[in-house]
């Protein structure tokens, strides 16, 4: 999707009052942006959700650079900040600097990711969808506590075929140093293996030697290895913004 600005028409007494100069220009800019944000709001974008607690998160950047906040529900709390639109369009920048928000916090206490743009109208509807997907949400959490993501695509020669065995080979060879993996679309030809796999923190450096292992066994093949990542393939709960 391409973003889609708004665009502010100025009143034509300050364009001519002002359209001679060079500083002109700026007022009206700014003017234009002060009065974008007035309109659009204070929204509540969410980055995932985490078991109540108190953990230092300041050091964190987020998206707008704005600080982000907890939004507490019983024992949870909804990692947010302040957002100037209802309906976000998707940014590659954004969206990058989502999936490094996430990664961040990831690496201080466990958390349910949510995809990018999940935004609410206000905390009152927020709370509202915690509160129906709470057992969820603790069943989640428990789920992937100390567990991280790793993505796996291996790719064929354009030229060669490769025997089904040899995909059943690494998968079964990562498979015992991973707690269950999720096979993900076959989206060329030439994708032999394209898996998640959700493993214990402490299981990285030995899952990533077993990659090592298999690339230097099957050298005809292309190992794409991606992560750690927080488990977004293995969260089931949809929440989504309103």
């Amino acid at each position: 999707m391409e973003a889609e600005s708004k665009e502010l028409v100025s009143k034509s007494a300050k364009i001519e009052d002002f359209r001679d100069t060079e500083n002109s220009k700026d007022f009206l800019v700014n003017e234009e942006k002060e009065e974008t944000v007035e309109e659009q709001g204070n929204y509540i974008y969410v980055y995932g959700i985490i078991e109540k607690y108190d953990i230092k998160l300041e050091d964190i950047k987020v998206l707008k650079n704005m600080p982000i906040q907890k939004i507490d529900f019983k024992d949870v709390s909804a990692l947010t900040s302040f957002y100037p639109t209802l309906n976000a369009v998707l940014k590659e920048d954004e969206a990058m600097q989502h999936a490094n928000i996430l990664k961040n916090i990831a690496e201080k206490t466990t958390l349910i990711p949510m995809s990018f743009g999940t935004v609410f109208k206000d905390e009152d509807i927020l709370e509202t969808v915690l509160s129906k997907s709470y057992q969820a949400i603790k069943q989640t959490l428990k789920l992937i506590e100390g567990k991280i993501e790793l993505g796996l695509k291996v790719v064929k020669n354009e030229l060669e075929d490769v025997n089904n065995s040899v995909a059943m080979e690494i998968l079964e060879s990562l498979g015992k140093l991973s707690i269950k993996s999720i096979k993900g679309d076959n989206f060329s030809e030439r994708l032999l293996l394209n898996h998640s796999f959700l493993l214990e923190k402490n299981k990285f450096s030995e899952f990533s030697e077993e990659i090592a292992k298999l690339e230097e066994k099957h050298k005809n093949l292309k190992f794409i290895y991606t992560g750690p990542w927080p488990p977004y393939s293995f969260v089931n709960i949809k929440i989504s913004g309103s």
